[in-house]
This record gives C-alpha cells, structure tokens and sequence, in this order.
C-alpha cells in the first residue's frame, strides 16, 4: 500500500470507511507521537494526544473539503495537533504550562517543529514507496551506499554488480525519491 494521503482516502474517512480510516491512523500516529515528545509529553500524554488529534480530526472531517487553493493537508492536521499539544499541557495536574504568554512565539515554535517532523515522516514514506517500487538489489545497493554510508566498491562485491551499478542505482533512486517527495509535499 503506498503511504501517501490522497483526496480518496480522505474521502472514505468522512464516508466512515473504518479501513481508510486504520489506514490513516497508522500513517500520522507516529507523526503525532513524535510531535507530542517533542513538547515533552509523557507516553500515556503522547496517547492522549494521538486520541484527542484523531477524534477531533474525524469530527472535523464531516465538514473539511479538501481544496488545494484554500490549503493543504498538512495545515489542516497540524492546526489540530496544535490545539490539542497546548490543551494536553494546559490541562497537566501541576497547573499546566503558562502558554498564553506569547501564542505568537508557540504556534511559529510548534509550526517549524511540525514542518521538521513533517519532513522526516515524508522521507520515511518516500523511502518505503522505494522500496516497493524498486528492484530488491538495485534497492539495496542504493540503501546500503547512500543511507549507510558504504563505499560503492565495498557494494558492488557484496552484492555481485558492477560499481557503475551502483552508481546508476544511486541516481535512480534519488530521482525516484525526489518525485516521491514532492508529490507527498503536494498534500
């Protein structure tokens, strides 16, 4: 299944498709985690969050279209995670944190952090994609030379092609992993 967020499983969410919805669940529960130990949540903070983000976004879902021009995705949900971070710390038993002094100053702090999480998340969605979509050796030639860091000669033997192969595959891939990303970016 490719990872990507499309207008369609968006749709089936608002339908109540409970696949698309697991689907969707499974895609940004990680990313919400992340963002939520970011702010320092605690673990069962963190599920809290991934529940409070998920019931908001689907109560929101009957109403939200999906337009491109009026924007993105990613805004969308990062608007919702947003409100729910603050509420999870406002609402902790030590008096919660004095967030209001500067809302200006969280929001761009939660926004740059979101965008980092947000691009990590996409990476790791592009990178799977690539997985699937590319062949295993030629896959594994780019994974083991570019993401570990191997040097191409070292590759090529252990994986019985050419050190041109390597290269090539390399560049493929990148390729590959660029489009990916910006059709993900789209959302």
């Amino acid at each position: 299944m490719s990872l990507t967020t499309s207008v369609t499983l968006l749709e089936k969410i608002i339908d109540g498709d409970e696949i698309s919805w697991d689907n969707f669940h499974r895609m940004y529960a990680p990313l919400i985690r992340n963002c939520g130990e970011h702010w320092h949540l605690t673990a069962d903070e963190c599920d809290e969050l991934i529940q409070e983000v998920m019931i908001t976004f689907f109560k929101d879902a009957k109403s939200f279209k999906y337009d491109r021009n009026s924007g993105s995705f990613r805004a969308h949900l990062r608007s919702v995670a947003r409100d729910c971070v603050f509420a999870v710390l406002e609402k902790r038993k030590d008096g919660g944190v004095p967030l209001m002094e500067n809302p200006a100053l969280l929001d761009y702090a939660f926004d740059e952090k979101w965008d980092a999480e947000w691009y990590d998340h996409i990476c790791a969605e592009a990178l799977d994609v690539l997985a699937n979509e590319m062949e295993k050796t030629s896959y594994r030639s780019f994974y083991m030379y570019v993401i570990e860091n191997r040097p191409p000669a070292e590759v090529a033997a252990e994986l019985g092609i050419s050190l041109n192969a390597v290269y090539v595959n390399k560049f493929r891939a990148l390729e590959h992993l660029r489009r990916t990303i910006r059709n993900l970016n789209k959302l």
